[in-house]
């Protein structure tokens, strides 16, 4: 297995690590389950959101599926604007990379955006049980955020919620946000600063972020808390950041 201590490489190469992909997968697996168990009330409230009554509820081709689109609208959209500390407008009419965005197409709780969401695990998404197919308005670009796929200078805007820390290559990942980020590009970033876990390996710190993405014109550090959206509060060792450029 690859370990990154403190921002260091212990290998040069950044592979997909099985033990890390497991470790993630297997958590989106669990949460489809909690999402069930709140959509039908088993639970009076999952990370801070009620149980949605019934008009609340939508209704997808199963249970499965109803649940996770109702917690997506009520809970992952108003979730993204609340960890990133922005208004839905904040990238009207730009084009968007939300880099590490996982199942769900959170970012589109920003309004009159072209949102294209990275990943390197959305056929394991697919796997698990998450209905990408319907969604509407974002791109699923499955690659890794070292290696993305698309030409220099490609976005307006560039955000991430709590997954930079997930990355196999941290220097490569900041290198290829630049490469593909407009000069001058929107840059807002939600970074979770702990010590060492199987999926999360980066142990990050503002020194080490400002060497990674001082690139970035106007980068400036606009809020941090122990605490977040969903009643998340971490240990004394940790907190979240927000990095942003506007």
């Amino acid at each position: 297995m690859i370990k990154k201590v403190a921002g260091k490489i212990k290998n040069k190469l950044f592979p997909v690590v099985d033990d890390k992909v497991t470790a993630e997968v297997d958590f989106w697996k669990r949460t489809i389950d909690d999402y069930q168990d709140w959509y039908e009330g088993k639970v009076p409230e999952l990370f801070g959101q009620a149980a949605p009554t019934a008009k609340q509820k939508v209704k997808g081709a199963n249970l499965k599926d109803s649940a996770i689109l109702t917690w997506f609208n009520l809970h992952q959209k108003p979730k993204y604007l609340a960890d990133l500390d922005l208004k839905a407008n904040s990238l009207s009419g730009l084009k968007v990379l939300d880099v590490g965005a996982g199942p769900m197409p959170s970012a589109l709780g920003f309004t009159n955006i072209d949102l294209y969401c990275l990943d390197p695990l959305y056929a394991r998404y697919l796997e698990v049980g998450y209905p990408l197919h319907v969604y509407d308005g974002a791109r699923f670009v499955q690659g890794p955020s070292e290696n993305i796929p698309v030409t220099d200078n490609f976005f307006d805007a560039v955000i991430s919620v709590n997954a930079i820390d997930h990355v196999d290559d941290f220097k490569a990942t900041s290198l290829e946000i630049k490469r593909v980020l407009k000069p001058g590009g929107k840059f807002a970033m939600h970074v979770h600063y702990h010590p060492y876990t199987e999926a999360e390996p980066w142990e990050i710190t503002d020194d080490m972020f400002r060497e990674h993405y001082g690139w970035v014109k106007g980068l400036k550090k606009t809020k941090e808390s122990q605490s977040k959206m969903g009643g998340w509060t971490v240990s004394e060792d940790e907190k979240y950041v927000i990095w942003k450029n506007f």
